[in-house]
C-alpha cells in the first residue's frame, strides 16, 4: 500500500497504477481536473494501452464531463482514434453517486480517494479482494451512465 497526500503524489500514484494496467483501466471521479490526464507522459501511457489491441479497454466515468471536451484535446484525440478501446461516460445525475473516487487496473490494482474533492488516498497494486467490490460498483454506475463523450461536434 502506498499513501499519497498532494496532487503531485496523487498523479504519481495514478501513473504507477496506469503502468501496471495490462488490459483494462476503469476510473470514476468528479472530473479529470486533479489528474491532469492530458499531460504528455500520461497521454503516452494511455495511447500505448490503446495501441496494444487484443481486447484492451479504458473506461472513464465522470460526474462532470465538460472539462474533458474543453481542456483535454489529447484525450479527445484518443477517443477519436480509438473509440473501440476508450470510452468516457457521464454518471447518471439522478442516481446516488459515491463520495469516493477510484481507479482500477485489471483485476488487482486500485487507487482510492475517500473524498473526490481532495487529492489524498491510497494505492494498492495488488488487492484483488477490494478490486472485485469496486469493479461491481463501477459496473453498476457504468450501465446507468448517460451518453458517452464523443470526439465529434455532432456526436457522429
Amino acid at each position: 500500500m502506498k499513501l499519497f497526500e498532494t496532487p503531485a503524489e496523487f498523479r504519481a500514484a495514478f501513473d504507477d497504477l496506469l503502468g501496471s494496467a495490462q488490459r483494462q483501466l476503469r476510473l470514476y471521479d468528479h472530473d479529470l481536473g486533479l489528474l491532469e490526464i492530458d499531460q504528455l507522459p500520461r497521454h503516452s501511457r494511455l495511447r500505448a494501452l490503446c495501441l496494444a489491441g487484443g481486447g484492451h479497454r479504458i473506461e472513464l466515468l465522470l460526474d462532470e464531463i465538460h472539462h474533458v471536451a474543453r481542456d483535454c484535446p489529447r484525450l479527445m484525440q484518443l477517443v477519436r482514434d480509438f473509440g473501440h478501446v476508450i470510452e468516457i461516460r457521464q454518471a447518471d445525475p439522478n442516481m446516488p453517486r459515491p463520495d469516493q473516487a477510484f481507479a482500477l487496473a485489471d483485476r488487482h490494482g486500485i487507487l482510492v480517494r475517500a473524498d473526490k474533492s481532495v487529492p489524498h488516498g491510497t494505492l494498492h497494486l495488488d488487492d484483488a479482494h477490494s478490486a472485485i467490490r469496486l469493479h461491481q460498483e463501477f459496473e453498476g454506475m457504468w450501465q446507468r451512465a448517460q451518453a458517452s463523450v464523443t470526439a465529434t461536434t455532432l456526436g457522429l
